[in-house]
């Protein structure tokens, strides 16, 4: 009988060991199941996307699902936002990044990030007012 999350050596990854971890920042970002499933599937299957690197680690995992989800189906309020902004905001948000870590992940400078998290949250509070209007 072959078990879900055995590999071909016969142990089991111990990445699989983080799948709700990736799953469910996914599905924070993204909103909706459909798009959470491919997220996490392509976390899994492949290397970072624009890069030759695999995550090796869980919260590497975690990092690129919510990257990810951001660039292709970024679940509400984080549609309001620029898609640069998108990532900063979702990674300060749901993985607690610092503004530092972020920098960091998304290679820019810290003072960018920050530039980032502003504007993010101002396009969320500018969207809420015209709702409220």
């Amino acid at each position: 009988m072959t078990r879900v999350g055995r590999v071909p050596n016969g142990g089991a990854s111990p990445l699989l060991d983080y799948l709700p971890h990736v799953y469910g920042a996914a599905l924070a970002a993204a909103g909706e199941e459909e798009a959470a499933c491919a997220v996490t599937q392509q976390v899994f299957q492949g290397p970072i996307a624009g890069t030759d690197r695999h995550c090796q680690d869980p919260r590497c995992l975690v990092e690129q699902a919510i990257c990810l989800a951001m660039r292709i189906s970024p679940a509400c309020p984080f549609d309001a936002m620029s898609p640069q902004d998108r990532e900063a905001v979702a990674l300060a948000r749901l993985a607690g990044y610092s503004v530092d870590e972020i920098a960091l992940t998304l290679e820019i400078a810290p003072v960018e990030a920050k530039r980032r998290l502003r504007a993010g949250l101002e396009a969320v509070a500018l969207e809420s007012q015209a709702l409220a209007s």
